[in-house]
């Protein structure tokens, strides 16, 4: 299963990407929704549409968070209001420090860079070869699992170094203007 999600996921991304290189050549940005013309309708529905996407993403990676506040709660304030004023202000002070912090997008690409590899690859390949005993074995799959497992962690350093970098970069900038 593992190998089937990998190589669907990367067949999608390659096609993806050969695709806007194809239809938008050399003048490709990093998001394919930028090169979109602003005139159509075509391209505003597109664009809409690939805002639904980090909006659910954000409910469902809030609502862990949401419900440990919600048990601290004594349980005559748990109701429906109550529940929606705890989910309102975890998203507006989320919303607060996003936009007070200079550099929060390069913050949160640090810890995603690190986190997310480490959480989506690393451990399932890691967890894989240890329920499965193929470890012991060097065989076409653990080669292949190992080969994974050094890209992630390649991934990894590599996704660190540069978020840190763009860290200290701002950090100095924001010194440099602000002193």
């Amino acid at each position: 299963m593992l190998l089937v999600c990998f190589l669907l996921t990367t067949f999608g991304y390659a096609s993806m990407t050969i695709i806007g290189y194809l239809m938008f050549g050399d003048e490709v940005e990093s998001q394919v929704t930028l090169n979109l013309p602003l005139n159509k309708v075509s391209s505003k529905l597109a664009i809409y549409t690939t805002l639904i996407n980090p909006i659910s993403k954000f409910a469902l990676m809030a609502t862990p968070i949401t419900n440990a506040l919600k048990d601290l709660l004594p349980r005559r304030y748990k109701n429906r209001v109550t529940s929606i004023s705890v989910s309102t202000v975890l998203v507006m002070s989320t919303t607060i420090v996003a936009l007070a912090v200079p550099f929060f997008g390069s913050l949160m690409s640090l810890v995603g860079a690190f986190l997310s590899v480490t959480a989506s690859i690393l451990l399932p390949c890691l967890c894989y070869l240890k329920i499965s005993g193929t470890y012991r074995n060097f065989e076409y799959e653990t080669v292949s699992i190992v080969i994974i497992i050094m890209a992630a962690i390649a991934m990894a350093i590599s996704g660190t170094y540069t978020s840190v970098m763009e860290i200290v970069h701002q950090l100095s900038w924001l010194m440099e203007n602000v002193v």
